[in-house]
């Protein structure tokens, strides 16, 4: 039976559906059975899959051949009807200083479809073209938006005529389109907001635009924006900075059209995606009310760029508003400036500020702030106010100001400060209620979303809360600010520090809008403590620096001070540099003494670091000493609850263990994690603290299989992205257990869990001290599966990673850790001889970083003593036994398995040395020597 085209359409979807559905191995028996069937459907379908599996697993966008050839015959001009990969062109669209744009046709009979058709220039001598032109393909194929013109697809002719086959868009330029179709202001601004959704998109693929303009951006006759032109984009950093310049980007950053230039492109300053807010605002300017922002006297590049960088434009509703500027919009041009002024006024001139860090931290503020107006909202931009005319004018007739300041300023006083005291009475009654306002709609959520079955989590209460915050205060800043630094200290005090970070860099944006230079300080500097405890060190220096940049900030404010020298001590502590460290804790600690006296949290967290410095430098008296102070001072103090209770349990635990008191160090922990969370809860982040250091003080005294059941808590906190640092070094942990008594399954899952991280960008932020050492981790699981080969090259990555951070610093702690496990490998392969060396230079070097007696030099001695055993060299090697066993004794207890293992290795030893004239020396010696060698090597730590 004959079927109508679309019949058989439909069958074929229908059958390509169910096949669709089908997993890979029940798929291929199907077919056969349509095959057996003769299904007059079956070629055709078959076409269809193979297209769809050449889509999965073919990523062309990502692996097309490099774009930039220069050996092609030189073109004098294209012609309709030429061939360009499977496309034929139709008609020349336009061109530029890159390429010439072709409308063109699939023609090769796969499916029809009209393209723009890129083709950039042949000429010799400028590859930066070709180098550019690939760039824009690498870009466009990482944008996925409706609002993007995307990339369809891309190649290079056998000729060596590179082509971009990107989206056609058929329409006009945004503000053509705008006068073309006189839209409203309202409908102007909403086209707008799809622009803003385009550059969002991009910068979230940490894509700047560098070139925004009318002419790259068309609207279709549906009213639908499509972006284009990526032919300058410029990439960025995963912490949002710019990428280093290169040549090409260097060249490219000119590549511009001035006058939606930002300053800081024309001065060829460092580019974020500031400049594309400063362009979007020059463009917005335009649509609103009709005219550019620069008003010029001559119309020439140089008058453009002075204004540019030099004169402040005028706000649009200020302007004068031609009448068919004014009808083009549908209004009288007396409407037109009531309705520009002030909140779209206001949005305009903030993008347009000159100071990067003056403009909306993001297109995502700006998006926020045109949303608030389509919605009837205040926006949070404000105008130039008359304060700010008036100091201008000021600057300019200081005298003149100056007499008349001073005949009205008397009768101002008295008038000003009774307008003062009501305007604050009625502010602070409106936010009260506003506040109870808002905490009451949190609990009806939670209590509305339990009533549905669901537990809502403190963690979801404070993100809702955090959201809403967003949207439902927008009219009152101030009141949203407060609230958002309320929950982002309570996300840092449960552990949340990626939440924390975000809700703080909230904060400090909208007090910056305010114009509250001193919270907007303290808002960035807790955002720093926030990355810090994330493990970002780069995040925590910049946020850390824009709290520094704010503005008019106080510089003699002891809380700021404090807060501030206190998060730099810790960037410091990261760095290595602990001198500098202990010095900025000291700052800290003064300015806290005057801003909250001894007994506050804050004045205690300053004390902490000290402690912390001390420990590091070695000077455990002055450490305890220290720490003997803050106890005291957490005795005296009101303040102190459950929390810090347990942080200061750790802080002693800490000390306890670096200064050599292990078993002490594990006591004091056990006594306070049950404390710790019956009073706040398991999963809170002191007791996650407590947890770690439990597992990690556990394995050092060789109690791997006790360890071991603690694996599922473990799990939780590596999992935990929340505290992405602790979680890390939770993984490193778990794979030291797993390494000692895991399965070979677990082994390995522990191996590749650490493997991948270190090998991430993730992994890249937690600094090279964090990769150093989870290289030796990884070396150290290998050599104790006993791959030699594999732990070696693991060892190598790491003396390479340690030895460019480091750089001349001739002896660290991780380069003595790694010179260790040389030789231990050299010793597992029977080279005593060659591991000696290793081993020896490792102890001399712990010697000279913590001192002979410490417990760690101590233990890793004892692998010293191993090969001196394995080269006949028993007295040598007792004797090195004999120096750390008492040591170790002290440290661990004579209970400790790892202390036991080392009472059987000087027991073997003693029996091999017994009278070296005994006629039956060598037979003693090969019994004690069989003896030892039942037992693995002792415990070496990375």
């Amino acid at each position: 039976m004959n079927h109508t085209p679309e019949q058989q359409w439909s069958a074929l979807s229908a059958l390509y559906e169910e096949a669709d559905a089908l997993p890979a191995h029940e798929l291929a028996a199907w077919l056969a059975q349509l095959e057996r069937q003769g299904h007059p459907l079956l070629p055709q379908l078959q076409r269809m899959l193979d297209a769809r599996r050449h889509l999965e697993t073919d990523d062309f966008l990502h692996t097309l051949p490099t774009l930039a050839r220069f050996d092609a015959p030189q073109a004098t001009s294209w012609l309709a009807g030429s061939h360009v990969g499977p496309y034929r062109l139709s008609r020349p669209l336009g061109e530029g200083g890159m390429a010439e744009v072709w409308l063109a046709d699939r023609d090769d009979g796969a499916f029809k479809r009209q393209v723009a058709m890129k083709l950039p220039y042949a000429r010799p001598g400028r590859e930066s073209f070709a180098v550019r032109f690939d760039r824009e393909r690498d870009i466009l194929a990482t944008l996925r938006h409706p609002n993007i013109a995307g990339l369809f697809d891309a190649g290079v002719t056998k000729e060596g005529q590179a082509w971009l086959a990107l989206e056609y868009v058929e329409g006009q330029q945004i503000s053509d389109f705008c006068d073309a179709q006189r839209l409203t202001l309202r409908e102007r601004v909403k086209l707008f907001r799809q622009v803003l959704l385009a550059v969002q998109h991009a910068h979230a693929n940490l894509v700047i635009h560098r070139d925004l303009k009318p002419a790259n951006i068309l609207v279709t006759p549906q009213g639908e924006v499509r972006l284009l032109d990526f032919g300058i984009a410029k990439l960025l950093e995963a912490e949002g900075g710019a990428m280093p310049e290169t040549e090409l980007t260097r060249e490219a950053g000119r590549s511009l059209t001035p006058r939606y230039a930002s300053p800081e492109q024309l001065t060829g300053q460092p580019l974020t995606t500031a400049c594309d807010v400063y362009s979007l605002g020059v463009v917005f300017y335009e649509l609103i009310c009709g005219e550019r922002p620069y008003e010029l006297k001559v119309d020439s590049a140089a008058q453009l760029e002075h204004a540019i960088l030099e004169i402040e434009p005028r706000a649009p509703s200020r302007r004068a508003l031609t009448l068919a500027s004014a009808q083009a919009r549908e209004m009288s041009v007396k409407g037109l400036r009531r309705a520009l002024s002030p909140e779209l006024d206001a949005v305009a001139l903030r993008c347009l500020s000159k100071l990067p860090a003056a403009r909306y931290s993001s297109v995502d503020a700006v998006l926020a702030d045109v949303d608030r107006w389509l919605a009837g909202e205040a926006v949070l931009a404000r105008t130039p106010g008359a304060w700010y005319r008036l100091g201008k004018f000021a600057a300019r007739h200081q005298l003149g100001v100056g007499l008349g300041v001073a005949a009205v300023l008397s009768l101002a006083i008295a008038a000003a400060v009774a307008v003062v005291f009501a305007v604050q009475a009625r502010e602070e009654s409106a936010r009260a209620v506003a506040a109870r306002d808002f905490m009451l709609s949190l609990f009806k959520r939670a209590d509305q979303e339990k009533a549905r079955g669901a537990d809502i989590t403190a963690r979801e209460l404070l993100e809702t809360g955090r959201k809403d915050l967003l949207t439902r205060l927008a009219a009152q800043p101030r009141l949203q600010a407060e609230l958002l630094q309320g929950i982002a200290t309570i996300q840092e005090d449960m552990g949340e520090y990626v939440g924390a970070d975000s809700t703080f860099a909230d904060a400090a944006r909208i007090y910056g809008q305010l114009g509250m230079p001193r919270e907007a300080a303290l808002a960035r500097s807790e955002q720093a403590n926030s990355a810090i405890r994330m493990g970002n060190v780069t995040l925590a220096q910049t946020a850390l620096q824009q709290a520094k940049d704010v503005p008019d900030r106080p510089h003699n404010d002891a809380e700021l001070n404090a807060r501030l020298s206190q998060v730099a001590g810790w960037i410091a502590v990261v760095g290595g540099e602990m001198e500098h460290a202990k010095a900025l804790f000291e700052q800290s600690y003064e300015q806290a003494l005057k801003a909250f006296g001894p007994n506050h949290v804050r004045t205690m967290d300053a004390l902490r670091g000290q402690i912390f410095c001390e420990q590091r430098l070695r000077n455990f008296d002055g450490a305890l000493r220290l720490l003997q102070q803050l106890e005291a001072a957490a005795a005296r103090s009101s303040g102190f609850d459950a929390r810090e209770s347990a942080s200061l349990a750790r802080d002693r635990a800490d000390l306890l263990l670096i200064a050599g008191h292990i078993a002490e160090s594990l006591n004091q922990v056990l006594a306070a994690l049950p404390k710790c969370v019956s009073d706040v809860g398991p999963n809170h982040a002191e007791c996650k603290e407590l947890m770690f250091r439990k597992a990690n003080i556990m394995l050092r005294l060789g109690m791997a299989p006790a360890v071991s059941e603690d694996l599922p808590s473990l799990e939780a906190i590596a999992d935990d992205q929340k505290s992405p640092a602790l979680g890390a070094d939770t993984l490193l942990l778990i794979l030291k257990v797993d390494s000692a008594t895991g399965s070979p399954v677990r082994q390995a899952a522990s191996f590749e869990r650490v493997r991948s991280l270190v090998e991430s960008s993730a992994g890249a932020a937690f600094g090279p001290s964090f990769k150093t050492r989870a290289l030796l981790a990884l070396a150290e699981a290998r050599l104790r599966a006993k791959d030699v080969a594999e732990g070696e090259q693991w060892i190598q990555k790491a003396v390479v990673v340690q030895r460019r951070n480091d750089g001349s610093v001739p002896t660290t702690t991780l380069g003595a850790i790694a010179k260790a496990l040389e030789g231990v490998a050299l010793l597992q392969r029977g080279r005593a001889g060659d591991a000696l060396p290793r081993l020896s230079a490792a102890h001399d070097d712990l010697s000279q970083l913590l001192g002979a007696d410490d417990p760690v030099t101590c233990l890793l001695s004892l692998n010293v003593a191993l090969a001196l055993d394995a080269l006949g060299r028993g007295k040598e090697a007792l004797a090195v036994v004999e120096y750390s066993e008492p040591v170790l004794r002290k440290a661990m207890g004579v209970d400790a398995p790892t202390y036991r293992r080392v009472k059987e290795l000087q027991n073997g030893l003693e029996r091999m040395a017994v009278s070296d004239t005994h006629a039956e020396q060598a037979v003693d010696h090969s019994k004690g020597r069989a003896s030892i060698g039942k037992h693995p090597p002792i415990d070496f730590f990375s």
